[in-house]
């Protein structure tokens, strides 16, 4: 199961990786009549999902880390 659930992981990422590269270094030297600039979306929202995302990734991991270092102090250990 974690071998199937790894592949779809990285098989995920390579995908994304290859759309976000055709987009940021193809894109702009394609003509703008031509057809496959219907496919992608705008480039504020294709940069500022994945931007989002990893803040909130970032402030969540921040938060548990903090929440852990809390758990070891006494004085905080009896809040948590």
């Amino acid at each position: 199961m974690s071998s199937k659930v790894g592949c779809l992981l990285v098989t995920t990422g390579v995908v994304l990786f290859v759309i976000l590269s055709t987009k940021l270094l193809v894109q702009p030297f394609i003509p703008e009549n031509y057809f496959l600039h219907e496919y992608f979306p705008s480039t504020e929202l294709f940069l500022g999902v994945p931007i989002f995302f990893g803040v909130l990734f970032f402030c969540g991991f921040g938060f548990y880390i903090f929440k852990e270092i809390l758990k070891e102090n006494e004085f905080f250990s009896k809040i948590w």
